[in-house]
């Protein structure tokens, strides 16, 4: 199913206006953060390219979203149109050559019941070159009737000849408020909720799957043993023996010195991330500069060992150090 809440409305309010004109192109490279709602978004143009209700003011007044009601949209929102297919999972896997050929196979065939075949793409930048390459073709020679929705995270990891063969839209970050406003009204507590905000960088999706993940208790627990604990030898083997934990905490402890320096150079409380733990962002504020370097500069050497899949729980414990050195 479509999550409604994750839609760009603006972009369709774009597409409304580009479909109404006439003015639809055959290939669109939706670029954003992960999670900003990009698959959901391209769902929603698929639909509304082939909604069937082209009279109603769904389309002729102010509102820029299909319908949901007709046997188009419900088909598309299921998962079962015969004439829309999506390529491309969360999980970060290799997109083959193989892959796009059978996707583009069905690009030439007639739609069975569509006005228009829609092929989304996701995450383009996990393509190997050779599919690249099978992708270029048809995006040099579209097929009538046809769009293409591509979509990225990283663009400057794609091949700039497919970027421009195709009409770029960006997707820009929710306002912090109104990603707060969601979550509270969901029922977060107000200071979970302006965290999420914050630290998914303005994607609800992002923020709703880093509920899932547990991210509000395991948050308090990394920050709880990192700055209180100075005797947490037994955390810090856990952590180190679980790579994907451990980057998470130490993304966590380099936004929280974010919040440190930030606050040290004078930024009111509202711009910090971890407002909730004011007390220990004014302790560490404290400290000098060259200090709160040393700390910055041996998380960031924790999570190149991590990267390189090296033993870390050295560097970990060496942090602590810096941590509770005075």
């Amino acid at each position: 199913m479509i999550n409604q809440t994750q839609i760009n409305t603006a972009v369709m309010q774009r597409f409304s206006r580009l479909l109404g004109n006439g003015r639809l192109a055959h290939a669109y490279l939706l670029v954003g953060p992960q999670d900003s709602g990009k698959t959901q978004t391209a769902l929603s143009l698929a639909q509304l390219v082939n909604c069937e209700r082209e009279l109603s003011p769904v389309l002729q007044g102010d509102s820029s979203l299909p319908c949901n009601e007709c046997t188009s949209c419900k088909k598309i929102a299921s998962g079962n149109h015969p004439d829309v297919h999506v390529l491309g999972t969360d999980e970060m896997e290799s997109i083959k050559i193989e892959e796009i050929r059978f996707l583009l196979s069905r690009a030439h065939l007639m739609a069975y019941e569509a006005k228009t075949k829609v092929f989304i793409i996701r995450n383009i930048e996990l393509m190997t070159l050779e599919a690249a390459n099978a992708l270029l073709k048809t995006l040099e020679e579209p097929s009538p009737n046809t769009l293409m929705i591509l979509t990225t995270s990283v663009p400057e990891a794609n091949l700039d000849t497919i970027k421009s063969r195709c009409h770029i839209i960006k997707f820009f970050p929710s306002a912090v408020n109104r990603i707060t406003k969601i979550l509270t009204d969901e029922g977060l507590k107000n200071e979970d909720a302006l965290f999420l905000a914050i630290y998914s960088e303005g994607c609800l999706g992002k923020s709703r799957k880093l509920i899932k993940d547990d991210i509000i208790a395991r948050r308090i627990k990394i920050l709880d043993e990192m700055l209180i604990n100075r005797h947490n030898d037994t955390f810090l083997k856990e952590l180190s023996g679980e790579p994907q934990e451990t980057v998470e905490a130490l993304r966590l402890l380099l936004s929280f010195f974010r919040d440190v320096l930030f606050f040290k150079s004078g930024v009111t409380k509202t711009e910090l991330v971890h407002q909730d733990r004011l007390r220990d962002i004014e302790k560490f504020a404290a400290r000098s500069f060259e200090d709160l370097s040393v700390i910055i500069r041996q998380i960031v050497e924790a999570k190149k060992l991590v990267d390189e899949k090296l033993n870390v729980k050295m560097s970990l414990s060496l942090l602590r150090e810096y941590l509770w050195a005075n």
